[in-house]
């Protein structure tokens, strides 16, 4: 064998083994950091998320085989155990700083639990500790909390006997305050989430071509970047890893005068991100974005300065709905809602025709975990999501911090709704930005 060829040989073999190092490495950060936080999460978020909610035992029932919506929240290995096919994740408050945890029919490979068993326990168990009240995954309204089978809740009450199925309420509570309420690595890592998803976002509206890129196009090359980083959209459609694609072109190419917006989300870890980016395309001889579109935008800056001073922690969702609505109303902004479900915001909005006035309905749904507001624990601050108006506003409420604004434009002959969205987090210092907003229409060229 030649120098030449030994030395190619070992390049190739050294490029191999620094990537699958790299590779690995990267694995293994993923999963420390998800066992940070289940740990912190556990330790710290839970005694007050059952305490506050008066529920002496959390029985969260899984089952071999199926993915719960839970399932990295709590960790424990639960799959394919055909000698245990319903596992057990049991959560006893018995006074002291910590809440006990057990897993009966699962394992706990990352020290989490103090007790690991089999579920043919569970009686035992749960007599020794004699609850008074025990919460079960189960809710008629939230799915995320709703992750038991009518066959394991059969097993659970079979296993129970009547006794203790008569003390069995729904945990949809505790779940949601065990959500949303975060430690500080959960933050760090949805704002790295946040960050990944906007550089590609505003790169790929920069590359639009007029009269040549397709929305198709833009939503593929962004689907290839973030793959290669080892992210997912945030939830699939019926076809697997369906590409977000950003709207606003005409004959489905991109033209110039077109005013463009992208809605996007992407999976990260445990979270799931909902934001949107803006573009315009400017025309021959255009250098700025056209004035009617910029005063709309301005009026949505506007908007998003008053509600973001206007948000605080303490208030129920639909408490602080009121309050947006009318400091809004005070500063000459017309109350257009949304119902999300007819055409009622757009024949409000029609209505005002040339009203120098703008008109809003807000939609600051919560996100983080998952990024569609009808699947996510915590205060949705929105006329339609009534369900959801007796929740409380709490310190560390990550949500999508969306609203439209609908403003007459002259050049347009109409109205323009813009609908805005970012997402931040609420503190005690008011709503803080996890990454730099969209505060201009970008400049597409």
């Amino acid at each position: 064998m030649n120098n030449k060829r030994l030395l190619s040989i070992l390049v190739v073999v050294f490029v191999l083994a620094s990537g699958f190092d790299a590779y690995a490495q990267k694995s293994r950060q993923n999963y420390e950091i998800m066992r940070l936080i289940r740990h912190e999460k556990l330790e710290l978020i839970l005694p007050g998320a059952m305490r506050d909610n008066n529920v002496d035992m959390w029985i969260h029932v899984v089952e071999s085989g199926r993915m719960d919506p839970l399932a990295l929240d709590l960790g424990g290995w639960t799959e394919y155990r055909e000698w245990d096919p319903v596992c057990y994740y049991i959560f006893t408050d018995r006074g002291g700083y910590r809440i006990e945890r057990i897993i009966l029919g699962g394992e706990d490979q990352e020290d989490l639990y103090d007790i690991e068993g089999s579920g043919d326990e569970l009686l035992e168990l749960v007599a020794e500790r004699d609850p008074k009240v025990i919460a079960v995954n189960m809710s008629k309204s939230l799915p995320i909390a709703n992750g038991i089978s009518h066959t394991a809740y059969l097993k659970l009450t079979e296993a129970l006997g009547e006794k203790y199925t008569k003390r069995l309420i729904s945990a949809e509570n505790v779940i949601t305050d065990f959500r949303v309420r975060r430690v500080q690595r959960e933050i760090i890592a949805f704002a790295n989430a946040l960050e990944i998803q906007r550089q590609v976002m505003e790169t790929g509206l920069r590359r639009i071509k007029p009269g040549i890129t397709t929305p198709e196009e833009v939503g593929w090359w962004a689907a290839d970047q973030l793959l290669a980083q080892g992210i997912h959209p945030a939830y699939q459609a019926a076809t697997l890893f369906l590409p977000y694609m950003p709207g606003g072109a005409r004959d489905g190419v991109f033209q110039r005068g077109d005013f463009v917006g992208w809605d996007m989300g992407i999976g990260y870890l445990n979270f799931g991100t909902d934001f949107k980016r803006y573009g315009y395309i400017l025309k021959e001889g255009e250098t700025d974005v056209p004035k009617g579109l910029k005063h709309a935008w301005e009026r949505g800056m506007e908007a998003r300065r008053i509600l973001r001073r206007t948000i605080k922690a303490g208030r129920t969702a639909g408490e602080t709905h009121d309050a947006i609505v009318r400091a809004l109303t005070r500063e000459g902004f017309v109350s257009t809602p949304s119902d999300d479900r007819t055409s009622k915001y757009r024949d409000l909005m029609d209505a005002l025709g040339d009203d120098p006035r703008s008109g809003f309905s807000v939609d600051c749904h919560p996100t983080g975990n998952t990024s569609v507001g009808d699947a996510a624990l915590g205060a949705s601050i929105a006329p339609w999501r009534s369900d959801r108006a007796h929740v409380k506003v709490h310190p560390t409420h990550i949500f999508a911090f969306e609203f439209n604004i609908n403003t007459w434009i002259p050049e347009r002959g109409r109205r323009v709704s813009i609908n805005f969205e970012d997402n931040a987090i609420v503190t005690h210092n008011g709503v803080e930005y996890l990454s730099p907003i969209n505060e201009e229409i970008i400049i597409i060229r």
